[in-house]
């Protein structure tokens, strides 16, 4: 009763639409890697097999005897392979082989076993004995197909713990529904149907298509909807960590302003106090320069206690800040140690940031060659041009005598510039040349 073979136009444009799914889900597998593809293309291509099988096609562009043999010899063995291999997608989409010792992975392992022996040994037979008919071991493999399914659609519906898995059960409720209408029609077959029992079973294959397509929708909106949200509180968490940052750094820095409050307050006005008694003490005569030593270690400690809170405050940060106080202290410098001076700064300077320690130490190296010239130079007039392109430059040039060899050997002045220079990437050169010239180079890449 199942060997009525009419050309099918239902499962030509069936085989077309199960072509199409099996190219789309294999551009899929080859962006995301997921194995389950694996397993539904491989029932996608029993599935083309078997439709192709039933659609007579072969007779148009092969022979009609190639036809009649496929349709005869591999029609049976071809729905029942590819039967074998949706069950296989069934419980691997469920993740069947992660319980070795569950009953579906059991059943599963029964089941491949007894439709890939029956659908061998059919052909074989077959080839053999050459029969027409086979109604017992038609009856036999489908009611033990229907049974073992609803039972094993039941556990599976127990154990879905997704929606994904979810679609992918209905889908296969709806193709054993079909399964059950082929089945029926079987039964009851007659030249004039419309669908022929095994168009029911292809069909049945095309809705559970569209099933899987909708779950694998669904699965990709969930994995992209789990790397955005992964991916925000990635950001969250950076942000939290950003903001503890920026809370210590405004802690450190308030911090920073008390000490520099308590030193300016508690010992600048102690130093300031000595240093303003002393004065008289060191007009007079008798320990007039033990006096004066006082008063100038005072002097020289308020002086270094001003520079220290100066580096310390993170309002100063700036360059045109750095270059405004060396070119104050300069001026007034020299002025106290009466030399003429000249100074010449940028009009405008470039909104770059300078860390307290590097402000620190190109002040205290512009510090120290000033010092230099008044006490070696014997100059009586000092420039001090700045300027600013890719480098900050310090010039500071004299009139005076230049380096002598035994100040350049023996003086521990340019050694600490030269330290310091290092210390933010810059270099300083010397020249002496009817007076000295120092020479400070500071790239801008500052931190």
């Amino acid at each position: 009763m199942h060997e009525i073979v009419v050309p099918s136009l239902l499962s030509v444009l069936i085989l077309g639409a199960i072509v199409m799914a099996f190219l789309y889900h294999l551009v899929l597998y080859w962006f995301s890697r997921d194995r389950l593809l694996i397993h539904y293309m491989l029932y996608l291509g029993a599935t083309a097999f078997f439709a192709l099988v039933r659609s007579g096609l072969l007779q148009s562009f092969v022979s009609k005897e190639f036809d009649d043999y496929m349709l005869s010899y591999l029609n049976e063995p071809a729905q029942i392979i590819y039967l074998s291999l949706y069950f296989n997608f069934i419980l691997q989409s469920i993740e069947v082989t992660k319980s070795p010792d569950s009953f579906l992975f059991r059943s599963w392992v029964f089941i491949m076993a007894t439709l890939l022996i029956y659908a061998i040994g059919f052909f074989v037979l077959r080839s053999i004995y050459y029969f027409k008919t086979y109604p017992i071991a038609f009856m036999g493999i489908r009611i033990f197909i229907f049974v073992l399914t609803a039972v094993m659609l039941y556990q599976c519906f127990k154990l879905r713990h997704i929606t994904f898995q979810l679609f992918i059960l209905l889908g296969s409720a709806c193709y054993f529904i079909f399964g059950l209408i082929s089945f029926i029609a079987n039964i009851y077959l007659s030249p004039d149907m419309w669908i022929y029992p095994p168009e029911w079973m292809i069909l049945g294959s095309f809705v559970d298509i569209v099933f899987f397509s909708i779950a694998l929708s669904y699965r990709f909106k969930n994995s992209w909807e789990t790397i955005n949200n992964d991916r925000l509180q990635a950001a969250n968490e950076l942000l939290v960590v950003q903001n503890e940052l920026l809370e210590k750094q405004l802690l450190l820095e308030n911090e920073r302003r008390r000490i520099a409050a308590d030193m300016h307050d508690d010992l600048g006005s102690g130093l300031t106090k000595i240093a303003y008694l002393s004065q008289p003490f060191a007009r007079n005569e008798g320990d007039q320069s033990v006096w004066f030593k006082i008063n100038r270690t005072a002097s020289g400690l308020v002086e270094s206690l001003s520079e220290i809170i100066w580096a310390m405050k993170e309002d100063n940060n700036s360059l045109q800040d750095l270059i405004a106080y060396i070119k104050t202290y300069t001026a007034e410098y020299l002025e106290t140690n009466n030399l003429d001076f000249e100074i010449r700064t940028p009009e405008s300077v470039p909104a770059k940031m300078i860390n307290g320690e590097w402000r620190r130490h190109i002040f205290l190296s512009a510090k120290e060659a000033l010092h230099n010239v008044v006490k070696h130079a014997s100059a009586s007039n000092v420039s001090l041009r700045i300027s600013v392109d890719d480098n900050l430059s310090i010039i500071i040039k004299d009139n005076g005598i230049g380096f002598p060899e035994t100040i350049r050997k023996a003086g521990n002045g340019l050694v600490n510039m030269e330290k310091r220079m290092s210390a933010v990437n810059g270099r300083m050169s010397v020249h002496s040349d009817k007076g000295s010239e120092i020479v400070f180079e500071i790239p801008l890449d500052l931190k």
